[in-house]
């Protein structure tokens, strides 16, 4: 748990040095009006990665995602698409930790997957 933390907040001080943290904070700010600031964003990188190493695996992938729709013009529409289905203005920052939290959420669940697999394996050769 404490290396996953520290993977944690390596990560956050790369993206300090790729100017993506303030994406990240603002997009904090915007989704549930909180601004946690520089040292907020390095402890919600830091529990990110504490809780599962993984998950700040798909918390990156999540970004790459975003990053990589951004280039063929896909986040407009689902920013655009947001707005209109959910009546919410979402911002360039939320689109990006919307992904960020998606990707870290489906890493989560594959994990439990795996670790439950042999308990459904088990159960299913029961019956």
């Amino acid at each position: 748990m404490i290396f996953g933390f520290v993977i944690g907040i390596i990560v956050a001080h790369l993206f300090v040095f790729l100017n993506i943290d303030k994406t990240i904070i603002s997009g904090v700010r915007d989704m549930i009006k909180v601004d946690i600031g520089q040292s907020g964003y390095y402890l919600m990188f830091g529990v990110v990665g504490g809780v599962s190493r993984t998950m700040i695996g798909g918390f990156v992938s999540g970004l790459l995602v975003a990053y990589l729709f951004t280039f063929v013009n896909i986040d407009h529409l689902i920013i655009e698409g947001v707005k209109e289905w959910f009546k919410y203005d979402m911002g360039r920052g939320v689109y990006y930790l919307l992904f960020a939290i998606l990707g870290a959420a489906v890493s989560f669940l594959e994990v439990v997957r795996m670790l439950l697999s042999p308990l459904f394996f088990m159960v299913k050769r029961k019956g």
